[in-house]
């Protein structure tokens, strides 16, 4: 049921109790993060102006991520409030533009576009997804990450790989000779 048929909303709105299902939301293939048992969706869905679609509600689900620093997956819950406007696409707003440069006024950052009659709540869902992941993906503050010589992850082995040299930036070396690092 993630595919809205708008003219079928009625005036009072529609609400929505969804569980998810990663083929539902088109991540078959997605290798960024995956979606684990038990993600949900509830939400209302509402016709405003005529063809304004608005999304308000929670978004909840576990998630499985790879960490950045030493490469493992790791679990990450969601709960994403949604609160997101959809109208539709015009002909003077192709889908895909031609230009490589697009201006995007206010309005377009907050406002999404629908084609046809149709809602994905799908595509909506993953798009929300991606925007819950954190940048700095991480499975705890204090990883260690992979060793740089060897690959061995820090977290659950020690290696005996000495510890990188700094090279630094080659321009500094008058002053490092000013200096020495035995030198209190």
């Amino acid at each position: 049921m993630l595919q809205i048929d708008i003219p079928k909303i009625p005036p009072e709105g529609l609400s929505l109790d969804e569980e998810l299902e990663p083929a539902g939301l088109h991540l078959e293939t997605e290798q960024e993060f995956s979606l684990g048992p038990g993600g949900r969706l509830s939400c209302r869905v509402e016709v405003v102006d005529g063809s304004t679609v608005h999304v308000r509600g929670l978004l909840s689900g576990p998630l499985e991520a790879e960490c950045g620093r030493c490469l493992e997956r790791y679990a990450l819950a969601v709960a994403q409030e949604l609160d997101l406007f959809y109208l539709p696409r015009t002909a003077d707003r192709p889908a895909q533009e031609e230009e490589e440069e697009i201006e995007l006024s206010d309005r377009d950052v907050v406002v999404g576009y629908y084609e046809g009659q149709k809602l994905d709540l799908g595509a909506v869902v993953r798009e929300q997804l991606y925007l819950a992941l954190p940048l700095k993906r991480l499975c705890r503050e204090d990883c260690r990450g992979l060793c740089p010589t060897c690959g061995t992850n820090r977290n659950s082995s020690r290696c005996s790989c000495p510890e990188p040299e700094e090279t630094g930036d080659p321009r500094l070396e008058p002053l490092r000779r000013l200096f020495p690092k035995d030198r209190h």
